[in-house]
């Protein structure tokens, strides 16, 4: 994928122009948020959610601005235009005010990931990772434990590493959200402790059409007791796990968890 444009604050610049500098303090002190808008095939996949997740994020934190959703979405369409984009992420950087500057905001695309087939039939590795995210319901720029726990789960051939607190309970992935189902009941930990991805808010609302849904805590120890695991995410959808930290949980993909893969697809097509 070759991007020759970006947007800064509305404006239509060239890649190599999107800059900031080493001075400027929110972004040296990750007062930022961000979010990403799927683009497959050139069309935008429910963007008013991912920029509402932003809206919500940059709030928490304290991030004041005047952009709208509406304006957003407009300045998004000009970039998957112009740098003929098919299958990407638009990922959105807000960068909170400091004195006599304002917010910026940018939008640019980077590479949307596609997973082999054999992933949503046979199951991923996980691995575990000690650690908490610093205000977790915001999806901030302070990626430092997301990034550390991820690159260990590469070097242990895993897809992610799943983040545990100090209660020894299963929290999220680095990128991604973690779900157990218990005989008919989906079990996601609190929101109050995690990001609630747009992928996992699109699966509250869906799911108890087949199932219940519940939150709860999900410790670690008890991990072999659920019936089925899986993750979700922007690129990786609902995704089953078969194995965490060599712990083996099943050799192909249950039956719950298929059940919501087609569910899900189902409402993907429509929107």
């Amino acid at each position: 994928m070759e991007v020759k444009f970006v947007i800064r604050n509305g404006e239509l610049i060239e890649k190599d122009n999107a800059n900031i500098s080493v001075y400027n303090k929110a972004l040296f002190f990750d007062f930022a948020v961000y979010s990403n808008i799927k683009v497959v095939q050139g069309k935008m996949f429910l963007p008013e959610l991912e920029i509402e997740k932003l809206f919500e994020s940059a709030k928490l934190i304290g991030i004041k601005h005047n952009f709208t959703s509406d304006k957003i979405i407009e300045w998004a369409k000009v970039l998957i235009k112009e740098n003929n984009l098919k299958d990407a992420l638009i990922r959105l950087l807000l960068i909170g005010p400091e004195e006599k500057i304002e917010p910026i905001l940018f939008l640019f695309p980077v590479g949307l990931t596609f997973y082999p087939n054999k992933f949503y039939t046979k199951g991923v590795k996980l691995i575990t990772y000690k650690g908490e995210r610093f205000m977790p319901t915001s999806k901030s720029k302070n990626l430092l434990l997301n990034y550390i726990a991820y690159k260990e789960a590469e070097k242990n051939g895993a897809i992610d590493a799943l983040l545990i607190d100090r209660n020894n309970d299963i929290l999220e992935g680095t990128r991604t959200s973690f779900f157990v189902i218990k005989d008919n009941t989906i079990i996601m930990p609190p929101k109050d402790k995690v990001l609630e991805g747009v992928t996992r808010t699109i699966l509250s609302k869906i799911a108890p059409k087949i199932m219940k849904v519940k939150e709860d805590d999900i410790p670690l120890r008890e991990i072999e007791n659920y019936d089925e695991h899986f993750i979700s995410g922007t690129s990786i959808k609902v995704m089953p796990i078969k194995e965490i930290d060599n712990i083996m949980l099943r050799d192909e993909v249950g039956e719950k968890v298929k059940e919501l893969q087609k569910l899900f697809k189902e409402y993907s097509d429509k929107v």
